[in-house]
């Protein structure tokens, strides 16, 4: 009768230490509430770990929850930036695709945008002088200075299949690449998260509240983009500031149907700042199997609070 005490102790502290890792079993079922958390989730693990390892600290079932619980949030953080590679770019037909955001570095930026030399690039949160400037290397592009606040600018010619709209925080377009045609889902999507003035984005279905989309609304448009994704026959590349944690449920909707081309290398957060602490990686470069990536890398814009991308991509070989 002595061993019961310690085999009841003994399974309460295997239990304690597996329930954190229940985050992996639930994450995807609870909808927006794990939307939410796992934005924060680097900090509230951290959290969770300190305050129960130090107030709990003389029970080892909490110490096993505090210690699980950081392990967790070490391995949805960092996990999804193992890089894993989509496979080889056919030769000669590679196509140098860059994103960045902007953020207020409008003009202080473009020559970092324009030293990149990419057949493609699409800028978050531009404005007309930006745009006017990089039109002056790009002859074809299109930009909306409202609304998503995006432009894209190509080498080669583009065709407009689908405007900026209520479903769709940017543009779906036909690149017309010598190599082959291909379509270009170019977006900023809105942030589920309250804006730092007061200010609403224009074309959300949230006007008059002080935040760009709801959390199920900025749901809602991750699943329209994957929609037209999973109905275009063509090769479909998908880039530009999602707004979208790789460690959250609309990474997942969308990697379901794409690949990330940005993780040939390890990914790292792309959102810098005041979010720095969240280690989000929000901006995204992602292709539809049968096309591949590699040479991909991280750069920094001048006055912007996201580093941009940049990533070979095309049809594998």
């Amino acid at each position: 009768m002595e061993g019961e005490p310690l085999v009841r102790r003994s399974v309460g502290i295997v239990l304690a230490g597996l329930l954190p890792w229940a985050w992996f079993v639930v994450r995807d079922r609870l909808g927006v509430v794990t939307d939410v958390v796992a934005i924060v989730l680097p900090m509230l693990t951290l959290v969770v770990a300190v305050l129960v390892g130090v107030f709990g600290r003389r029970r080892r079932a909490a110490v096993a929850f505090a210690v699980s619980t950081l392990l967790v949030g070490i391995v949805a953080t960092f996990g999804p930036w193992i890089p894993h590679g989509t496979g080889t770019v056919a030769a000669g037909r590679g196509i140098r695709v860059a994103a960045a955001n902007i953020g207020v570095g409008e003009l202080e930026g473009a020559d970092t945008l324009l030293g990149l030399r990419a057949d493609v690039l699409v800028v978050s949160e531009i404005g007309e002088p930006l745009t006017n400037r990089l039109a002056q290397s790009y002859p074809d592009h299109v930009a909306d200075w409202k609304g998503p606040s995006i432009g894209i600018f190509s080498r080669w010619p583009l065709t407009v299949v689908e405007q900026p709209g209520p479903d769709l925080p940017g543009f779906v377009l036909r690149v017309h690449a010598p190599t082959g045609e291909f379509d270009l889902i170019a977006t900023h999507v809105p942030r589920p998260w309250w804006t730092s003035d007061g200010s609403t984005y224009t074309r959300s279905t949230d006007t008059g509240k002080p935040y760009e989309t709801t959390v199920a609304g900025h749901h809602r448009l991750i699943e329209q983009i994957a929609a037209r994704v999973q109905r275009d026959d063509r090769p479909v590349v998908v880039t530009g500031d999602l707004n979208t944690t790789d460690r959250g449920r609309d990474y997942r909707v969308l990697t379901s149907h794409l690949n990330d081309a940005m993780l040939d290398h390890w990914g790292r957060p792309s959102q810098i700042g005041k979010w720095a602490a969240l280690l989000v990686r929000i901006d995204h470069l992602m292709v539809k199997p049968g096309w591949c990536s590699g040479d991909s890398s991280w750069y920094p814009v001048p006055k912007s609070d996201h580093h941009g991308l940049i990533s070979t991509i095309g049809p594998c070989s």
